[in-house]
C-alpha cells in the first residue's frame, strides 16, 4: 500500500499542478464571459479545450513511443538530450509564467475583449488551445522525466494523472461557483519554485545520462556515495535502511533528479541552474509586479 501511494504521489502532484493552472485560466475566461453576458462565446472556449486535450494525448502517445525506441548507449544519449531539451523547455515556461503571472488575469481578459470587439471569435479558441496545450505538453515532459528518472510505471502514471487532473477540475468548478477562491499569485509562486527544482533535476539527470554514454567528462566520477543513508529507490534491497528514508529518496529522485552518488559535474551544474533560473524568475516577477503597482497608482 505504501509503495502504491509513493508511486502515485508524483503523477498526482504534477498533473494537479499543470491541470490546475490550465483550469484556473479557463475559469478566468468563462467567468469574464459570464459576467459580461457573453455566454454565446462559451462554445469557442470549449472547442479550444477539446482540441488541446486531443492533441496533448496524441503528443503523449507519439513522444513515449519514440522515447522507448532505443537501447544501450543510444538510449542513454537520446534520453540525455531529451531530458536536457525538456528541462530547457520547462525553464522557458517558468520564465513566461514569472513574467505573466502577476498580470495573468488582466492579460487574458484584455485578449478576450479584443477578440469580441474585432469579431475574431476564433482567437478565443486559439487562446484556450494554446493555454491548455502548453500545460499538456509540459505535463507529458514532466511525467516522462519522472518515469524515466524514478521507478514509476505507466499504470501508476495514468492513475495518478487522472486523480491529479480530477482534483484540479473539482477546484476549478468550486472556484467558478464561488465556493472556493484561489490566490493565483501565491499558487504560481509556490509551484514555480517546485518546477525550478524539477527542471534543474531534469537537466542534471540528462547530463548524467550523457556521462554514462561517455559523451561528457564527469571531472570526478563519484564525489560521494550515500546510498546506504538515503537511497534512490523504494525498496532498495537493503534491510538495514529505514523504510521512510527509502520513500524520501525515491520521491526526491523522481521529482528533483536526486542522485546518491553524483559526479563532480552534476554537483556543480545542479545548484548553478537553480540559482540562475531562480534569479531570472524572481527578477521578472518583481519587475512586472512593480509595473502593475505603478499603473494602479497612476489610475488613482
Amino acid at each position: 500500500m505504501i509503495f502504491s501511494i509513493v508511486d502515485l504521489a508524483v503523477p498526482i502532484f504534477l498533473a494537479f499542478r499543470e491541470g490546475l493552472e490550465a483550469v484556473l485560466v479557463i475559469v478566468i475566461i468563462i467567468l469574464y464571459l459570464k459576467n459580461s453576458n457573453q455566454n454565446y462565446y462559451y462554445k469557442y472556449v470549449f472547442l479550444g479545450g477539446v482540441l488541446a486535450i486531443i492533441v496533448s494525448i496524441l503528443f503523449a502517445i507519439l513522444f513515449n513511443s519514440f522515447f522507448g525506441g532505443f537501447s544501450g548507449t543510444l538510449e542513454e544519449i537520446f534520453e540525455g538530450f531529451t531530458f536536457i531539451i525538456s528541462g530547457i523547455f520547462i525553464i522557458t515556461l517558468i520564465l513566461w509564467m514569472s513574467k505573466e503571472g502577476p498580470k495573468l488575469k488582466e492579460s487574458i481578459e484584455n485578449r478576450i475583449v479584443l477578440s469580441i470587439e474585432t469579431q475574431k471569435v476564433f482567437s478565443i479558441t486559439i487562446l484556450t488551445f494554446v493555454i491548455i496545450i502548453r500545460e499538456g505538453i509540459e505535463l507529458v515532459l514532466l511525467l516522462t522525466g519522472a518515469t524515466s528518472v524514478g521507478s514509476l510505471n505507466q499504470i501508476d502514471v495514468i492513475i495518478g494523472s487522472l486523480i491529479g487532473l480530477s482534483i484540479s477540475a473539482l477546484i476549478g468548478i468550486l472556484t467558478f461557483y464561488g465556493i472556493k477562491s484561489i490566490n493565483l499569485t501565491k499558487f504560481f509562486k509556490i509551484t514555480n519554485v517546485m518546477l525550478i527544482l524539477f527542471a534543474a533535476g531534469l537537466i542534471t539527470y540528462g547530463i548524467h545520462e550523457l556521462i554514462e554514454a561517455g559523451l561528457i567528462n564527469p571531472i570526478i566520477e563519484e564525489v560521494w556515495n550515500i546510498k546506504s543513508i538515503l537511497p534512490e529507490s523504494f525498496p532498495d534491497g537493503n534491510p538495514a535502511t529505514p523504510e521512510f528514508l527509502e520513500i524520501i529518496g525515491s520521491l526526491l529522485k523522481t521529482l528533483f533528479g536526486y542522485n546518491a552518488n553524483p559526479s563532480l559535474l552534476e554537483v556543480i551544474i545542479y545548484p548553478l541552474l537553480i540559482v540562475f533560473i531562480g534569479i531570472i524568475s524572481s527578477f521578472l516577477w518583481k519587475k512586472n509586479s512593480l509595473t502593475i503597482q505603478n499603473d494602479k497608482n497612476l489610475e488613482k
